[in-house]
């Protein structure tokens, strides 16, 4: 049984095609679903299952969350998703869907999907990219009407639908989403467990990845390497608080009670464990529990360690006003105008045109009198 990732649009075929290229991901289904095709090249494949869809002559959805959402179901009538519910249905729980909040073929399609997932008993967790929040207003009513509509899933108990998820957040003004996705692939192959090695110490197995993902609300996952304890404590802690996946106030985890994961490799990973997740650990008030991994090995000189926090708050959105202000039309506002009376007494214009004459004199040529 292997895990699975199913990629929407431009964004989430983005990162199903680096997933695929990540050696320890080599056994994980993958589907792509975009109105593009020309989105999965030659390298990869013969990795990924490409559903493309289109509803008529024009390809892609135009950021219309609408457009996607229909082009989905049309194809879904015709019975193209099917394969793809079957396998979702054999994989190994849970399975990710992944798309950008911002567009309209990713974001569109995600609810159906999604919905259609949850019907068949499927467990799925939705990784979603945002935009920026300087980004322009379309972004971010997809982005509201997605996290609107995710949040009204339901399964048959009509329980939630969709407990958890994770969020990453494009960063303002970029154009290489190449960092980004491979952050994205970093998370999960920690929550898919391929990032902890076997050990006799404290352990994290998939049961204790299934409890942390269980836990309603958002999750973070990173992961950092250095040639020190102190060096990985920074960088392991600046990803936490400073990188694309939204980090928390104290004041919004105050009352929340959050479920940790952290595992750590590195020559003495038992005494150095304290130190490394010092800085992040103080920043957690509650938590119901915390989950180990602790591997004692040379590595190479390097230091590696994961962190996995569940159970934080959505991130902030920006608040558009949902009423779209339309220019005026051409004509508005403006009376057509009455001519005076008089103007109508003038004599009647017949015949031919003032000064025009039926023949031009031979003498005559471009406007200019020639001499003979």
């Amino acid at each position: 049984m292997n895990n699975m990732c199913i990629g929407l649009g431009n964004c989430g075929t983005m990162i199903v095609k680096a997933i695929a290229k990540s050696e320890k991901l080599n056994n994980v289904k993958l589907y792509a679903i975009d109105s593009v095709a020309t989105n999965v090249d030659t390298d990869t494949l013969d990795r990924i299952n490409i559903i493309p869809i289109q509803s008529d002559e024009k390809s892609g959805s135009g950021r219309n969350r609408e457009r996607g959402a229909e082009m989905y179901l049309i194809h879904e009538q015709s019975d193209d998703f099917a394969q793809m519910y079957q396998d979702a249905m054999d994989a190994k729980s849970p399975v990710l869907v992944i798309t950008s909040s911002a567009g309209g073929t990713g974001s569109g399609s995600t609810v159906p999907l999604c919905k259609a997932l949850v019907a068949r008993g499927v467990r799925v967790i939705p990784i979603i990219i945002t935009p920026d929040l300087s980004e322009p207003d379309a972004y971010h009513l997809n982005t509201n009407d997605l996290f609107s509509e995710i949040s009204e899933i339901t399964d048959d108990a009509d329980d939630v639908g969709i407990p958890s998820y994770t969020i990453f957040q494009n960063p303002k003004n970029s154009v290489n989403y190449d960092p980004i996705n491979q952050e994205v692939v970093n998370l999960i192959e920690i929550i898919f467990g391929v990032r902890n090695d076997y050990t006799t110490r404290d352990s994290i197995d998939e049961s204790d990845l299934d409890t942390i993902l269980n836990t309603p609300g958002r999750f973070i996952a990173t992961s950092a390497t250095a040639t020190n304890p102190d060096a990985l404590r920074k960088l392991i802690t600046s990803k936490v608080f400073s990188s694309y996946q939204p980090a928390w106030s104290e004041e919004e985890i105050k009352p929340l009670t959050l479920m940790t994961g952290y595992s750590l490799k590195s020559m003495f990973a038992e005494t150095d464990f304290d130190s490394v997740f010092e800085d992040i650990r103080k920043r957690i008030v509650r938590r119901y529990d915390e989950y180990r991994n602790i591997v004692n090995s040379d590595n190479q000189g390097q230091c590696e360690a994961t962190v996995i926090i569940a159970g934080l708050p959505r991130p902030a959105i920006k608040n558009i006003e949902t009423e779209y202000n339309m220019a005026n039309d051409l004509g508005e506002g403006i009376s057509k105008s009455k001519r005076p009376s008089f103007l109508n007494k003038k004599k009647k214009i017949i015949g031919k045109p003032f000064a025009a004459t039926t023949k031009v004199p031979d003498n005559i040529v471009g406007g200019r009198k020639m001499e003979k």
